[in-house]
This record gives structure tokens, C-alpha cells and sequence, in this order.
């Protein structure tokens, strides 16, 4: 196992990570960055770039049918869904140099391709390096959570890391989770030619002004999405049959419904698995790492940034 001695160690390289890689090697530090995933983390490659390109791309196809109200009709577009996967897939990559290994290691980042995790109090592990830092970052981002609905683990679904990369069309999108991913999927799909049912055991972006939630509730409802608000999924079943899969959900009122494609979208948790924070004496919750004002954790040489620390989940925000 290769040794490695240096003044900072990041675990992760997402927005946050890179960010503090990028300015802390300008600025003469000596930088390991660990990153057994993709470079760019959860924004580039399953968050904000490719689901604002395919919004882009379903917004194009809204108007491109026209506005009757003003005199302007036209047919329905013709969309190529697997050609508007690729457009998300281009977009990505336009955008992956600058977030690319080479470009940081041309930063003067130690770029290390592998997952990490403590074995020690100053020492980050992989499996063929160790690393002793005078400061240890972790910027280790977040994951789908999965809520422990009866049927799910034999249900075949999506999440944000598994659905741009699939060039099939759904016909009927069962989205359920109605934050700000799972209401602008189901605005996307629709527009895209795919029946979306979405079902919300609260109400959709509980966290904003509700006369501002009403006013987006009616014009997807007016879209043609089945909204569905204050009831839960009880149970999931799958079949397929001469090759077509048949999703059904069991609610909470007693009514099922039926698509051919899932999405869950109940919300992240903090990516925190595997990284043996007990061996570093780290305090973590289920809201993730504690830290204090200056983002440093209970172990003073060790501080956490972005997704793994309790708030908004947002790039910008870890940067």
C-alpha cells in the first residue's frame, strides 16, 4: 500500500470537493482528492445539468405545438426520446472536461480513482493507498433514499442516478415523491409524450410558499398529469408479460394504480456508507455529519461540506 503524506484530504469529488481542491492547490496547499465515482459528482452527472437539459428539451416540444389562444396551431411535434437522452448525454459531457481527473491533476490535485475511507483519526484509506493529512474534508455527497415500501426491492425502478442514462419512453411514468425532482419530471415527461401519474404523501413541494405551490399544482394538473397529494404508496408488484412490465401500486385509500415505468423521488441521505467514521471519532445523525460553524466536525483536524452536513442539498451551497 503506497503512503501518502499532505496537507489536505478530500473525500469526494463533487461540486464541494472540487471547489476546495481547485482553490486550496492555487493556493500552495498539497491536495489528495479521493473519488471512487465520477468526477462531478451528483450535478453533473444525476442532478441539475442533465435534468435542466431535459427540460430544455421538453419545453421545446411544448412550443413547438403552438399557442391556439393567439391564433397559432400547429401538429404535435415528433419526438425521438432516445435522441433527447443523447442531448442530455452531449450536455454532460460538454461540460465533463472541466471537471475531469486531468484537468485537476493538471491543478496539481492527487487525483486517486478509488473509494476512501478512515482508518484513523488524520488517515483516509483506499485499497491501495494511505493517506496522513493535516486537515481531512469530507465532501462525500448524497444518495437516493429508498423508503422500505413492501414490494420495492422486487420492483424494477429509476432515481435520479439511473434515469437520464435510459433511452427507453416510458408510456405510463409512476413518479413517486413530489419535491422539486420529482415535479420537474413529471412536467418534463408529460411534455415528452409520456402519461405521469406522480403521488405525494403530503403535498408536492411541501417546503414552499403554498400560494405559490397552488398556482404550479393547477398548471400541471391543467398539463394532464394525475396528481395524486396526502397518500401514500402501501405496496409495490411488478409483472411482465410478452415483454411488457405492468408496475402496480397499492395506496393507502384502498386504490391501485398501474404503470409500465417507476420513479422514486421520496428525497437523498447523506452518502455517509463505508466511510468508517467511528474510526476518525466522527459524530454523525440520520441528518448526517455534526459539525460546527466553521464546518469542522468533533474531530478538530476533520470538517465536512455539502450534502453529508444537515441542509439544502445543493450544489451551490456545498461550493
Amino acid at each position: 500500500m503506497e503512503k501518502i503524506e499532505t496537507d489536505i484530504c478530500i473525500i469526494g469529488g463533487g461540486a464541494g470537493g472540487l471547489s476546495l481542491a481547485a482553490g486550496a492547490v492555487q493556493m500552495g496547499a498539497r491536495v489528495v482528492l479521493f473519488e471512487g465515482g465520477q468526477m462531478g459528482g451528483d450535478c453533473l452527472n444525476s442532478g441539475c445539468v442533465p435534468s435542466k437539459a431535459l427540460l430544455a428539451a421538453a419545453k421545446a416540444a411544448y412550443l413547438a405545438n403552438g399557442n391556439a389562444a393567439m391564433g397559432i396551431t400547429n401538429t404535435p411535434p415528433n419526438i425521438d426520446f432516445s435522441a433527447v437522452k443523447a442531448h442530455v448525454a452531449d450536455v454532460i459531457a460538454q461540460i465533463e472536461p472541466h471537471d475531469s481527473v486531468s484537468r485537476f491533476e493538471a491543478l496539481g490535485v492527487t487525483v486517486i480513482p478509488e473509494m476512501a475511507h478512515f482508518s484513523g483519526p488524520r488517515t483516509v484509506a483506499s485499497a491501495t493507498y494511505q493517506v496522513q493529512a493535516k486537515y481531512i474534508i469530507i465532501a462525500s455527497g448524497s444518495q437516493p433514499l429508498l423508503p422500505p415500501i413492501p414490494g420495492l426491492d422486487q420492483t424494477d425502478f429509476y432515481t435520479n442516478e439511473t434515469i437520464f442514462a435510459d433511452p427507453e419512453k416510458p408510456d405510463h411514468l409512476l413518479i413517486i415523491g413530489g419535491g422539486p425532482f420529482g415535479v420537474e419530471m413529471a412536467q418534463a415527461h408529460k411534455r415528452l409524450g409520456c402519461d405521469v401519474t406522480l403521488v405525494e404523501a403530503f403535498r408536492i413541494m411541501g417546503r414552499d410558499d403554498p400560494a405559490l405551490v397552488e398556482i404550479l399544482k393547477q398548471k400541471l394538473i391543467q398539463a394532464g398529469i394525475t396528481l395524486i397529494e396526502g397518500v401514500s404508496v402501501t405496496s409495490l408488484s411488478q409483472t411482465i408479460k410478452a415483454g411488457r412490465r405492468t408496475i402496480t401500486a397499492s395506496l393507502a385509500n384502498g386504490k391501485q394504480l398501474t404503470a409500465s415505468h417507476l420513479l422514486m423521488a421520496v428525497g437523498r441521505k447523506p452518502a455517509l456508507d463505508g466511510l468508517q467514521l467511528t474510526a476518525a471519532k466522527i459524530r454523525h445523525d440520520a441528518k448526517g455529519i455534526v459539525t460546527d460553524q466553521r464546518l469542522r466536525t468533533s474531530n478538530r483536524h476533520v470538517y465536512a461540506i455539502g450534502d453529508v452536513v444537515d441542509g439544502p442539498m445543493l450544489a451551490h451551497k456545498a461550493e
